[in-house]
């Protein structure tokens, strides 16, 4: 290989410039013989005469020494080369966000779990530490999320228009993490907040806090996407008209079981007041009475007591009687202090207060029985019942629910259509997402 040398260097800069050894000494002001003489190797160049050579040539003092020209580094190539430095550090942040925000979506889920399925044993026993450690989890798990997305921000600002799209992929990804976080901790703190006092109803809370989560963490994503200015261009305009549609389509759906819910307890209510139900006596042969003697017979007493003929009584001791020390034969009772209005032909009921009990006092067993079998009762329900009607040829009652009944009684039915119309809610948003990502990519 053909060493290099400074002078054969100098030499091939003049040939390359076209100039003869005479007009470089011309314009050095030194001797033609000394040009020569560094051009063979002879000499070398006097360090203050380097700058003017280099100048001379159009090259650098450092190449004159060297013997070579260096190759320059294009600029392409130095931005290249940077942009891929860059990417390489946009790359690292982004995996540094994703194991932070794996770790707070881990702690966010845990919270979740705890605030739902564990409410009641923190509730029923006091165990205040679990509200505790729910909220030091779900801060926890806020706390590093937004430590992290703190993190990428800063080291993505500055990157350069030149790795813009790197970026706002990062900036995206690390929305989608912090959209997850906030969604978790909304749901969660809507559990916690609801099983301090209504911890029977966490089921319905889970599905309505899924929902109203759901929408608040887009709203949240949303202004996270305004404020540093990333275009959501991850649909289509035809993605995007049909996700409006949907969401409103779903929101409608949804709206509509949220009220039917709640509705239907109410109208339930009202028409078990509002219509009669009927109590045939004969039909109650052979269960509830031996025979139509004695349906008759119950039928009678019940008239006539709302009518104001009979005083009825109830047994507390049951079918129990004893005799005490006089030979008396003693049962405990207590009457009915039920009292009917007449109004065309029902009677309606004015006050529901029973008397205060009593002992009553028989000098045989036969006229304990007789007592019972004219004056006892055994089942109040009908004579409880607001407005009734007799009917004499078919041996019927018609009669209504109480008033003071009517919102006890959509107390007892509510939970259920509650608990129902809140897993059909979760049910129909669950498939409502599925279907709208499986059909997503067909609207370009």
């Amino acid at each position: 290989m053909e060493k290099k040398t400074i002078g054969s260097f100098l030499s091939a800069m003049r040939k390359a410039n076209g100039m003869t050894q005479q007009e470089v000494a011309d314009k050095l002001n030194v001797s033609n013989k000394t040009v020569s003489k560094w051009e063979r190797d002879e000499g070398c160049p006097e360090i203050m005469m380097l700058p003017a050579l280099a100048e001379l040539y159009s090259v650098t003092v450092d190449e004159i020494l060297r013997g070579e020209r260096l190759v320059k580094e294009s600029q392409e190539q130095k931005n290249a080369k940077s942009e891929e430095r860059i990417k390489y550090l946009i790359e690292k942040a982004t995996v540094k966000f994703t194991d932070c925000s794996i770790a707070s979506a881990v702690l966010g889920a845990a919270a979740l779990l705890l605030a739902y399925i564990s409410g009641d044993i923190i509730n029923y026993n006091y165990i205040w530490a679990g509200y505790v450690i729910v909220l030091l989890l779900l801060a926890s798990s806020v706390t590093v999320s937004l430590i992290a997305f703190n993190n990428l921000v800063s080291s993505l600002k500055g990157s350069g228009d030149e790795v813009k799209k790197e970026c706002d992929e990062a900036m995206k990804k690390a929305i989608k993490y912090l959209t997850a976080v906030t969604f978790l901790s909304f749901v969660t703190l809507a559990g916690l907040i609801v099983s301090i006092r209504y911890n029977d109803f966490m089921l319905i809370v889970f599905a309505v806090a899924v929902t109203a989560g759901a929408f608040f963490s887009l709203y949240v994503r949303s202004l996270i996407y305004k404020r540093y200015g990333i275009a959501d261009d991850s649909l289509t305009p035809g993605q995007h008209e049909y996700r409006r549609k949907k969401i409103k389509t779903t929101a409608i759906i949804l709206s509509l079981i949220a009220v039917v819910s709640v509705l239907l307890p109410f109208v339930f209510g009202w028409v078990e007041t509002s219509s009669h139900s009927i109590f045939n006596f004969y039909d109650g042969v052979g269960y509830q009475y031996d025979t139509e003697e004695e349906a008759e017979r119950e039928y009678c007493k019940l008239k006539d007591f709302v009518t104001g003929e009979r005083a009825m009584y109830i047994l507390i001791s049951g079918d129990e009687y004893h005799i005490d020390e006089n030979g008396k034969y003693v049962i405990t009772v207590e009457q009915l202090g039920y009292s009917y209005t007449q109004k065309e032909n029902s009677y309606t009921n004015t006050g529901n207060n029973l008397f205060s009990e009593q002992t009553l006092y028989f000098d045989s067993l036969e006229q304990v029985e007789e007592f019972i079998e004219e004056s006892v009762i055994e089942d109040t329900h009908v004579a409880e019942q607001r407005s009734i009607i007799f009917d004499d040829e078919t041996l019927s009652v018609s009669y209504q629910t109480e008033n003071d009944n009517f919102l006890y009684g959509i107390m007892d039915i509510m939970p259920a259509f509650l608990i129902t119309g809140a897993g059909i809610f979760f049910a129909v948003l669950v498939v409502s997402v599925i279907i709208y990502y499986v059909n997503k990519k067909k609207y370009v």
